[in-house]
């Protein structure tokens, strides 16, 4: 059986990889300004964390069975694998822009699981608070693009 409380785990466990990441790659960034957007990152995935768990508490244990309609892919999902940050290897990204870019995938996997994750959620608060996360998680990547943006042409 594979219910509305799974997909929350994996979005637990992506802010939790999110998180780790992030916190990962302050050793390796070398400026102020990307530090502190990595940084920044990293609490803003901890927040989303603790929304979900707070969520999945209030969640029906008696929730309907999905398997039936989720791709098996999504499935996979449930185990250490749940980013597609987690096949990367961070000693190949050399420059700024490049660990940047890494991020902005990562931030618009994200997004994309939560739009998918909404069609299954039926609490309207629920949705609301869903909604608020997609639109930080955008705000990231336009953060991140800003910042891609500050280095000189050709700084990847």
């Amino acid at each position: 059986m594979f219910t509305l409380n799974d997909l929350f785990d994996i979005a637990i466990k992506m802010e939790e990889n999110g998180r780790a990441v992030y916190l990962d790659a302050l050793g390796q960034a070398g400026s102020k300004e990307i530090k502190s957007l990595v940084q920044w990152m990293a609490d803003e995935e901890n927040r989303h964390k603790s929304w979900f768990e707070k969520q999945k508490v209030e969640l029906s244990t008696d929730s309907m069975d999905l398997s039936i309609m989720l791709p098996g892919v999504i499935k996979e999902m449930m185990g250490n694998n749940s980013l597609s940050l987690d096949e990367l290897d961070f000693s190949e990204i050399t420059t700024p822009v490049q660990m940047l870019k890494t991020f902005i995938m990562f931030e618009k996997d994200t997004i994309l699981f939560y739009e998918f994750l909404e069609a299954f959620v039926e609490s309207e608060s629920v949705k609301a608070g869903l909604h608020r996360i997609i639109a930080e998680e955008a705000a990231h990547v336009d953060k991140i693009s800003a910042m891609i943006q500050s280095f000189e042409p050709g700084g990847d």
